[in-house]
């Protein structure tokens, strides 16, 4: 009896043994596999770098370029700074997006009318844009204008509407193209973002002019 009671519990520490070895096997297949999907869908990561060419103002302003400046950033990225008599503002190229901060310098409250502002690709595509704070989902509403008090400094961005895709295998999220596909191949070639803006003397249209000068793999 005793002999029986030591092959059966043999038995089930090999059957135990076993099991521990299939999920290992499991667990590491699935890690495998995992990677491997990261490494193929993931695309290679790289960094822009883009030169602001020009700022023009519709109408002109009266003090044109009082500054016009360029500051790297940590992360390798460029702020290009410009500043007339009634905004400074700096803008950030993003992988998705151009992100910026500007600040309204005149003693009177300036409107974003975001209906009005454009970004034009590089294939000469005018896209409309949102801004931070609207609902993907709501993307293709019309949006509100904001308010600029005096001296306010306002944090937001540029995104394109048509670079903003539906997932079709979960309805919350959203996949965000690049503003550039071709890496190299991009180098020399121009974009632009439009940002009107509102005063008591009526509509001025900014326009920052881009040129891609270079690709960097990370």
């Amino acid at each position: 009896m005793a002999q029986e009671a030591g092959c059966k519990l043999i038995i089930r520490q090999f059957v135990y043994l076993c099991s521990c070895m299939r999920l290992t096997l499991k667990l590491k297949g699935a890690l495998l596999a995992l990677l491997a999907f990261v490494s193929c869908g993931t695309p290679r990561l790289g960094i822009y770098s883009i030169h602001m060419e020009d700022v023009f103002c519709v109408p002109e302003s009266e003090n044109k370029n009082l500054m016009f400046s360029t500051r790297g950033l940590a992360d390798g990225t460029t702020e290009y700074t410009y500043q007339d008599s009634f905004i400074q503002i700096g803008l950030v190229l993003t992988n998705t997006r151009f992100a910026f901060k500007m600040k309204n310098l005149l003693p009177d409250t300036l409107f974003v009318d975001w209906e009005k502002a454009k970004y034009i690709n590089q294939h000469g595509d005018t896209l409309r844009v949102i801004h931070n704070g609207v609902d993907l989902a709501q993307r293709t509403r019309p949006q509100d204008t904001t308010f600029l008090a005096p001296g306010t400094l306002l944090e937001d961005f540029l995104l394109p509407v048509d670079n903003i895709i539906d997932e079709p295998t979960n309805f919350s999220l959203w996949k965000i193209n690049y503003l550039f596909y071709e890496k190299r191949d991009n180098v020399g070639q121009k974009v632009s973002v439009i940002l009107p803006l509102e005063t008591k003397e009526g509509e001025k249209r900014y326009h920052f002019l881009f040129v891609i000068d270079n690709w960097k793999d990370m």
